[in-house]
């Protein structure tokens, strides 16, 4: 049931969980068959071996994930109780199978035995060839990533925009043009994935490391992002007013708020939106972001537009950082808590992946990077989105805004 999420995060770490699935399933059918004790050993150490590598890959620096802190996932604490209850399990079936007086096992006539070897071979063959489908097959066939680590979507909150049927295909564009002011030369911004965490019915404010709920503020290196939103339209680019540029991302530890796994339900840290300017432009203050297992450090990004309360425009995306002042800011407090960065932008499958939107194949996180620089005091990341401006909300908008 894991194994598919995962997978779309990490191959190894999806993998694994497929086969280890496949492989406690077929564990239980020694004993369901009543094959006796060494089939039941298998089980309990193959269960052992895989509790072994949970605990492993939590501790902090390990070579396999090199991730650290503690474990505050209940689901997966779940699952390692009932791990050790699958222990538990095949142990009493041991003690009392090897306590009982008259065997349990038929071995009255040569047929027979060479019928139940005959079984356990077909299922031997079965658990093998089930195995070297998760190991071979259900990789390929599994849909493109969905961003973000394994988890819930969130619950939508409270007072949240009812979402009608935004533009998500059309918002992007493969033109180009010039910013005025020139900042960078610009072409068509490409979407990615928004994620397994997306809240939304976040306030609108500049600042967001403040989470609301109970005043506490998100301790970090101070990052201030300033995005200018522009349509393109025949080649040149028109400031767009009045979109909602919304921003979240997890915190130095590598958590994120309103996330009901990760015991942050409610709260609304390193979350909110700006609406643009007559230039396009917001500008919010929050902090480095930290980074999780499977990932390479990212901002999530959403441009919408309403009319009344109903969604009439989308476009979504992720901001990347430089892995040289990824691994800086890992050096120094509270990041360092955290330990060394986990996966550098390359190794990210959505990063080297396809865009959603068609407009690019591979490598799209190099066109999603931010213009970063240092301050001495913290950092400012500038970019500047360009959406499709043939979409007729964008239109609209536009012939609006004009003089």
């Amino acid at each position: 049931m894991l194994g598919p999420s995962n997978l779309e995060f990490n191959v190894n770490q999806g993998i694994l969980f497929i086969v280890g699935g496949i492989g406690q399933v077929f564990w239980i059918i020694p004993m369901i068959r009543r094959w006796g004790t060494p089939w039941y050993a298998i089980g309990i150490g193959g269960t052992a071996v895989f509790m072994a590598l949970f605990f492993i890959t939590r501790m902090p620096g390990n070579l396999i994930t090199g991730r650290g802190g503690h474990v505050d996932n209940p689901v997966a604490i779940t699952i390692e109780v009932m791990q050790v209850a699958f222990i538990g399990l095949a142990a009493a079936i041991m003690v009392y199978e090897g306590r009982k007086k008259k065997q349990m096992i038929e071995v009255a006539t040569g047929s027979r035995l060479v019928k139940n070897n005959a079984h356990t071979a077909i299922t031997v063959g079965i658990a093998a060839a089930l195995v070297l489908a998760g190991l071979f097959v259900l990789p390929t066939a599994m849909p493109r990533p969905a961003g973000g680590p394994p988890g819930s979507s969130g619950a939508p909150l409270a007072g949240q925009p009812q979402i009608g049927s935004p533009i998500q295909i059309e918002a992007s564009t493969n033109q180009t043009c010039t910013l005025t002011p020139s900042l960078i030369e610009v072409e068509g911004t490409p979407q990615q994935t928004k994620g397994p965490y997306f809240v939304d019915g976040m306030p609108n404010r500049s600042d967001i490391t403040r989470d609301t709920p109970d005043g506490s503020v998100v301790e970090g290196i101070p990052l201030t992002l300033v995005v200018n939103v522009h349509a393109v339209d025949e080649g040149t680019c028109i400031p767009l007013s009045g979109a909602q540029v919304e921003i979240w991302h997890a915190n130095p530890q590598g958590v994120y708020s309103g996330v009901q796994e990760q015991s942050t339900t409610g709260k609304n840290f390193l979350r909110g939106y700006q609406v643009t300017n007559d230039t396009g432009t917001v500008v919010l203050s929050t902090v480095y972001p930290g980074w999780y297992e499977g990932r390479a450090i990212h901002i999530h990004v959403k441009v919408r537009t309403f009319e009344g309360a109903q969604e009439a425009f989308e476009w979504t995306s992720q901001f990347y950082l430089p892995d040289s002042v990824n691994e800086l800011v890992h050096t120094q407090p509270p990041y360092s808590n955290h330990g060394p960065i986990n996966m550098a932008n390359k190794e990210d499958g959505i990063y080297t992946g396809a865009s959603t939107d068609g407009l690019i194949q591979t490598n799209t996180g190099r066109h999603l990077m931010l213009d970063l620089t240092d301050s001495g005091q913290g950092y400012s990341g500038t970019f500047n989105v360009v959406v499709n401006a043939s979409s007729p909300q964008i239109e609209e908008l536009i012939s609006s805004g004009l003089p």
